[in-house]
């Protein structure tokens, strides 16, 4: 499938983060930038809530309208991957490792990347017959894999 493309293991440079912008056709403004960096800083899935506190660290004078649409921006370009709630009204959490990778989601809303070993080893566990009789009883392609195990 896809290599994964995290930037939340380093600390991205003002250049890099110039770059990864225009790869994705986005302009740079410093509330994306701060937007951007917070996200890939985060060690965990935050709401855009929760983003927003961390931005305020970096930059408070981001509003709460300029982190969504950010995120819907980011999401949009391929930067982010917005993770739907299990909770029905619940907030959707935002991941800006866009490579394929498994998911636990805890009862109490957490959510933590599986090791990427372990990820690598349940993606590939899915049979790529399966995935091809799937695409032809529906029609469609199938582009990707997204795993979500659920935990206590």
């Amino acid at each position: 499938m896809t290599e994964p493309q995290s930037h939340s293991e380093h600390q991205i440079d003002a250049e890099q983060l110039r770059q990864i912008f225009a790869q994705h056709g986005l302009r740079t403004t410093r509330q994306r930038e701060s937007v951007y960096r917070a996200l890939c800083a985060c060690g965990e899935h935050p709401t855009a809530e929760q983003l927003l506190a961390l931005v305020h660290q970096i930059d408070p004078e981001v509003s709460q309208a300029t982190v969504y649409n950010t995120l819907d921006t980011l999401v949009e370009c391929g930067l982010a991957n917005r993770i739907p709630s299990t909770v029905s009204g619940g907030a959707c959490r935002y991941d800006a490792d866009t490579g394929e990778h498994v998911h636990m989601v805890l009862k109490d809303g957490r959510i933590l990347d599986v090791p990427l070993d372990l990820s690598q080893r349940l993606i590939d566990a899915v049979p790529t017959e399966l995935l091809d009789e799937l695409s032809q009883r529906l029609g469609v392609s199938c582009s990707g894999i997204k795993i979500e195990l659920s935990g206590g």
